[in-house]
């Protein structure tokens, strides 16, 4: 997939980050993404499945493509596209 063809970036933040560091932002730049794409950066993986579930049911149904992002913590690191 084109990730111009992305519509939403969500990154899960597992440890507090002061100042922000904004990693989906950087995430959506170094994949080539879009300019108006949604990026955001969420605390904890329950966190980021209420936000996708919340930008696929928005009434006018832009938001069809949606990457979310684990690379923090003691686990593997994961990225998933969430379809509409």
């Amino acid at each position: 997939m084109d990730p111009t063809e992305l519509d939403a970036i969500i990154y899960v933040v597992q440890r507090r980050q002061f100042p922000s560091r904004w990693q989906s932002s950087r995430v959506a730049r170094a994949l080539g993404a879009r300019d108006d794409i949604a990026a955001f950066d969420v605390p904890g993986p329950q966190t980021a499945r209420s936000m996708a579930t919340a930008l696929l049911g928005t009434p006018d149904q832009h938001t069809r493509r949606i990457l979310v992002i684990t690379a923090e913590g003691p686990g593997q690191p994961s990225a998933s596209l969430v379809p509409a």
